[in-house]
């Protein structure tokens, strides 16, 4: 697990504050980067990947204006800048919408821009320090793998582009249904991408094959928890 900090001392420009990278403690922006492991490492609520944490440590708030994947960005979407100015001291997290395959192991670089007034910063990922991996658990996972409970991915990164004909068994509602019913509902996706639906997705269909949810308590008919993970094979679709 690597780690990188940017640290940064400010000169005087016509116009404001702009701040260049420099190797002391006095440090106005902090850049945090950890090493991920899909899918135990995904977003649970969107199923996206923590690419890089921004702490605020000017005096004054700050946004990120910009991210920038400079390694590794044909195995992600644009990435997510988190909006609106953050005070001293607190942080933001850019993610990401990863596509990995099982046997992708992906070096990571990601540039971040801030502002605040009278004052910019960019922290360039491209030192040693600022990259980080991005793996995928080795070829025995599933099929299907299931994000939280409202995101799947069908397939990996070699069938790019192509689409799955899938059974997606799930309960509309999710937490708000009074009396959960599990709905069964015919869908297309790209293989590879994260797909989102509305609800709780209790299992999916494929080829024949229905790949249950991992937390999916049948007897119960409800989740031990929010964990998303790689689904199980079951005989029979699920019911309520």
């Amino acid at each position: 697990m690597s780690v990188g900090t940017g640290a940064f001392s400010s000169m005087e420009a016509e116009r404001g504050v702009e701040v260049n990278v420099v190797n002391d403690e006095r440090a106005f922006v902090g850049y945090r980067s950890n090493d991920r492991t899909l899918p135990d490492d995904a977003n649970v609520d969107d199923g996206t990947v923590d690419l890089v944490t921004v702490t605020n440590q000017f005096a004054q708030k700050i946004e990120i204006i910009d991210a920038t994947i400079d390694d590794g960005s044909e195995y992600f979407g644009e990435p997510n800048v988190p909006e609106g100015a953050f005070e001293a001291g607190e942080a933001k997290t850019v993610t990401a919408d990863p596509n990995l395959s099982a046997e992708d192991e992906v070096d990571v670089a990601v540039t971040v821009s801030v502002e605040g007034k009278g004052v910019s910063a960019k922290v360039f990922g491209d030192s040693d320090t600022r990259r980080f991996q991005v793996t995928q658990d080795d070829g025995t996972a599933s099929l299907v793998r299931f994000n939280g409970r409202g995101t799947i991915n069908v397939g990996n990164r070699s069938q790019n582009g192509d689409t799955v004909d899938i059974d997606v068994y799930r309960i509309p509602n999710g937490s708000s249904a009074e009396d959960p019913s599990v709905e069964e509902e015919s869908a297309e996706v790209e293989a590879g991408k994260n797909e989102g639906f509305d609800g709780w997705v209790v299992a999916v269909g494929v080829d024949g094959d229905i790949y249950q949810h991992p937390s999916w308590n049948a007897d119960a008919c409800e989740f031990s928890s929010s964990k998303g993970g790689d689904g199980v094979i079951v005989d029979d679709p699920p019911s309520c």
